[in-house]
């Protein structure tokens, strides 16, 4: 179960990173009259004129904040995150002397899956998300 989880969080990541790199480059911000997004080079990436007021404003902002900079660094974050996974659990694993009882490294090694099991969560709406994942 736990090799699968670790698959299917790669290609979601994979998947995410391609499309933050296809779009215009960030950072994405607000233009002067804050209806737009622009990114770096310019380019208007986002309108928000069918909307209004605050819901325009809070919109715009939150485009240009989840901009393709971020979003790669998030790929990172979370691959990182399931590099450390892998590492935890083959440390865990490891018969060393002075190794922690069985029962401490099974819970260790569980928190650790629950980690990368709320990070899927984020994925929950994919046709590959299973159920069974859900922390």
């Amino acid at each position: 179960m736990t090799a699968d989880l670790i698959a299917f969080l790669r290609a979601r990541l994979d998947e995410d990173e391609v499309v933050a790199l296809a779009a215009s480059p960030g950072p994405w911000r607000p233009d002067e009259e804050g209806d737009e997004v622009v990114a770096v080079d310019g380019i208007t990436v986002a309108e928000g004129f069918a909307l209004s007021g605050r819901q325009l404003r809070a919109t715009v902002d939150h485009i240009a904040r989840h901009d393709p900079a971020r979003t790669l660094a998030e790929v990172e974050a979370k691959r990182k995150a399931v590099h450390f996974y892998e590492q935890a659990v083959h440390s865990l694993g490891a018969s060393a002397p002075g190794a922690p009882p069985h029962d401490l490294m099974t819970g260790a090694a569980n928190t650790a899956r629950a980690i990368l099991q709320a990070l899927a969560t984020t994925y929950a709406d994919h046709p590959d998300y299973r159920d069974a994942w859900r922390p």
